[in-house]
């Protein structure tokens, strides 16, 4: 890779669309992008319309590389790439490779069989990676952020940049369903709150102007 690639690692659960819209509004910026699919569960394999393999797949301008769990990044023809997105989901077989990222993406919702793999996976990190928290489809009642953040303790692992609250959304579920059923999915109907946060992703860590960053969210929204 080269020293001027970014980097950026997704950790935990229901990430999936959170990648493929940040590739889309990168791609559109006119970055070269790779996302590698290094997760156990491989579920970018399924918004990405071919079997999975371990060769590299073009989808729309942008490289995927899926069924690479065991493969070291060192294996994978990575050179050309201004920008990596790494979905790690929480394989134990990932550590020395999240001390390449720039930012590494805590994503769970509450569900209790997300949070403590997630939990297990952070406490091994052997490094205070600069990180943002997210947490999804918060519902009413007794199970809210503050105690989900209690069982991740993400701050006490890495160096935490920024937190995200999303409740749980119908229209920003079923948009988020269709990343896996469209070949080119839209995501207009987004909540304000998500949309806040991908441009706040790409202005902060990738330091891009943000009209322009508005612009291109804006062509990536309608299938761009």
């Amino acid at each position: 890779m080269s020293i001027n690639t970014t980097i950026i690692g997704f950790t935990g659960f229901c990430k999936s669309d959170i990648i493929l819209y940040l590739s889309r509004i990168l791609y559109i910026f006119g970055e070269k992008i790779a996302v590698i699919d290094k997760s156990n569960e491989q579920e970018l394999s399924f918004s990405v319309p071919a079997q999975t393999s371990e060769d590299r797949l073009e989808y729309r301008g942008v490289d995927f590389y899926l069924g690479c769990q065991n493969t070291p990044l060192s294996n994978l023809p990575l050179n050309d790439y201004s920008v990596i997105l790494i979905d790690f989901g929480v394989n134990s077989e990932t550590y020395e490779e999240v001390k390449l990222l720039k930012v590494l993406f805590i994503v769970t919702d509450c569900n209790r069989h997300h949070t403590i793999p997630l939990s297990l996976w952070l406490k091994n990190l052997s490094t205070g990676i600069d990180s943002i928290r997210i947490i999804r489809d918060i519902a009413h009642g007794k199970i809210r952020p503050r105690y989900i953040d209690s069982l991740l303790q993400a701050g006490q692992f890495t160096n935490l940049l920024a937190k995200y609250e999303f409740p749980l959304n119908d229209v920003e579920y079923s948009t988020r369903l269709l990343t896996q059923y469209d070949d080119i999915f839209k995501f207009t109907k987004i909540p304000i709150d998500y949309r806040n946060m991908l441009v706040e992703c790409i202005t902060e860590i990738l330091d891009k102007d943000r009209r322009k960053t508005l612009k291109a969210l804006n062509k990536a929204q309608i299938g761009g």
